[in-house]
């Protein structure tokens, strides 16, 4: 894995965190923050981030447990999914889950390797561009865990890799078929152990791993209509090639936390300060969390032939660049940093040309709300707060970097580039034209017809609660005054 062991980041994050705190400062109490109240953040504006109260349920009315396995299972598919969790496994928790689809991890100790020693290869992204890009920090890192392509670009024929961050019941799969050459991308939604009583401390905290009382499987083939579709980003052209996106492919994979690279040092020390180094996260063992590993799914995604990556992140240029305007990057992003090579991308998403890149700077969080939930966290794993009294450690994006992270449009858009950036990942001309969401296609506003655009209206002048509120909440949202342009663009 080209890895230094993980003891070597232990010591950089005590030192680092002794200079933060000066003479001993009380690491479980931040501003305005005390210990068994429940806590408001300051200086926090979240209307254009994700609220903690549960989102609608975008697959309500589909069939569940074994009725819905059985459709799935009945399409005959032979990889590592379907053969896994066609068996019906007892599955209670995210450790099972791995277990059942060839991912467990055999040497979960200090001396387990990342990739080896009857390991699957992991990598910890801390901010992303996916489905559940609301919910991703360092703080609260989207974990990736996959068959091991032993340390160097290979192909793996019948791999298959999962996705999971904590604040959402689903856990996303994909999978090669050796015998057809194809992927198929899964969804394991499940119920946690606090059922429909869920506090935000429960869903954000070890607790959503686990005690899981049913989960349901579905394919892309089911959310091909739905607001969890895997196909409009893996295979945005109906019919093409599907293939896996890493859109960071190389070194320094800016995003990727890693414990030999500035920004993934940064970003580890971030995700230390609360959760220390005895946690298991996303199932990885605490003792090897800090192997995880950026090149490692480059190696999976290059070597199995997707390294052709639309809108191709150029981690070593942006970084050098944002580094040249703003010196304390990356342990510091106070400052913002700017980088030409980023607005260029940035600008083809805004055209809607492909999808948004990740945003230019390493973090992506407010240094105010990152220490409060830090702490917050803190406390409770200490047990000077209960789980309830856990705040949404996910709230504590930056909020002038949500439209460089394209969760709200670009600053300044006309209505028409509102619908663009927002809309087009979902609502283009390469979508299956069989399904619903292909009528609102955001090219061809001008010869859209009137009924097609007044529904638009409509769903984007739902409240966030309603299941056909446009955009979705999960993915993006538009301020009151962008969305007033992007509704008169259709009018």
């Amino acid at each position: 894995m080209r890895l230094r062991p993980a003891l070597a980041l232990l010591a950089v994050s005590v030192a680092a965190l002794a200079s933060a705190c000066g003479d001993g400062t009380d690491l479980s109490k931040g501003p305005g923050y005390k210990i068994g109240e429940a806590p408001t953040p300051p200086n926090e504006d979240v209307r254009d981030q994700a609220p903690s109260e549960a989102l609608p349920n975008p697959l309500a009315g589909f069939p569940r447990g074994s009725q819905q396995l059985a459709v799935v299972c009945g399409r005959g598919r032979n990889d590592g999914v379907s053969r896994g969790l066609c068996a019906n496994p007892s599955i209670g928790s995210i450790v099972d889950l791995q277990g059942a689809v060839g991912l467990r991890f055999a040497d979960r100790s200090a001396r387990g390797r990342n990739g080896a020693n009857g390991n699957p290869a992991f990598a910890m992204l801390a901010h992303s561009s996916s489905l559940i890009a609301h919910d991703v920090s360092a703080l609260n890192p989207r974990a990736i865990v996959f068959t091991s392509a032993n340390g160097t670009p290979q192909q793996t024929p019948g791999f298959v890799a999962m996705g999971f961050a904590r604040g959402e019941t689903f856990v996303e799969l994909v999978a090669h078929d050796r015998t057809t050459n194809k992927l198929t991308f899964y969804l394991v939604v499940f119920e946690p152990s606090c059922g429909e009583d869920c506090t935000v401390g429960d869903m954000v905290t070890p607790a959503v791993e686990k005690g899981w009382k049913s989960w349901s499987l579905y394919d892309d083939e089911d959310l091909k209509n739905t607001i969890l579709d895997c196909r409009h980003c893996h295979e945005p052209k109906a019919g093409g090639p599907r293939f896996l996106r890493m859109q960071e492919l190389q070194d320094p994979w800016t995003h990727w936390m890693r414990n030999d690279r500035p920004g993934g040092v940064a970003l580890f020390l971030d995700f230390l300060r609360a959760h220390s180094d005895t946690e298991d996260y996303a199932g990885i063992p605490a003792p090897i969390l800090q192997d995880a590993d950026g090149r490692a799914l480059e190696d999976l995604v290059v070597g199995n032939g997707f390294d052709e990556q639309p809108n191709m992140f150029d981690s070593r240029t942006i970084e050098n660049e944002v580094r040249a305007s703003a010196p304390a990057q990356p342990a510091d992003n106070t400052v913002p940093g700017r980088s030409r090579t980023w607005e260029a991308l940035y600008e083809r998403a805004v055209r809607g040309e492909v999808i948004p890149p990740p945003y230019h700077d390493v973090k992506v969080t407010d240094p105010d709300k990152l220490r409060f939930a830090q702490d917050a966290y803190a406390d409770f794993k200490a047990g000077r707060i209960p789980a309830s009294a856990v705040p949404d450690i996910r709230k504590i994006f930056l909020d002038a970097a949500l439209p460089g992270m394209s969760l709200r449009p670009k600053e300044g858009a006309t209505g028409r580039e509102v619908l663009t950036h927002m809309c087009q990942q979902c609502h283009h001309p390469g979508l299956d034209q069989s399904i619903s969401r292909a009528r609102f296609d955001v090219t061809k506003l001008d010869s859209m017809d009137r009924a097609t655009k007044d529904r638009a209206i409509a769903r984007m002048l739902l409240p966030p609660s309603d299941i056909g509120h446009m955009p979705p909440r999960i993915m993006r949202a538009i301020p009151p005054e962008a969305l007033a342009r992007a509704v008169e663009a259709l009018r």
